[in-house]
């Protein structure tokens, strides 16, 4: 099973570094529901979604797969820019967010 992987391929990487990390924010999505809570009431809570994807870099750089690794860190650095885009769109950093 573990076998499936050890791919050592872009595209691999990259749907896997988009799949754990839509899968983490889906959980974090309906953590918030639990609480009656919406994205716009915590949306910092997402930067956590990436940490699957860091802790997969971490393996596949370990056991030598450096191309899915890469295309993992590039996954990462999209998904970061656009979560700080859109973060920033809706008022997070500026001094007149509650």
């Amino acid at each position: 099973m573990i076998d499936k992987f050890r791919k050592d391929d872009y595209l691999f990487g990259a749907l896997i570094g988009i799949v754990s990390t839509l899968i983490t924010a889906g959980i974090l999505l309906l953590g918030l529901a639990m609480f009656s809570k919406g994205f716009n009431d915590d949306p910092k809570i997402f930067m956590f979604s990436f940490i699957p994807a860091i802790l997969l870099m971490r393996w596949y750089f370990k056991t030598k797969n450096i191309k899915t690794a890469k295309s993992i860190v590039l996954v990462i650095f999209i998904g970061f820019i656009f979560l700080a885009f859109l973060l920033f769109r809706i008022g997070i950093f500026s001094n007149t967010h509650i």
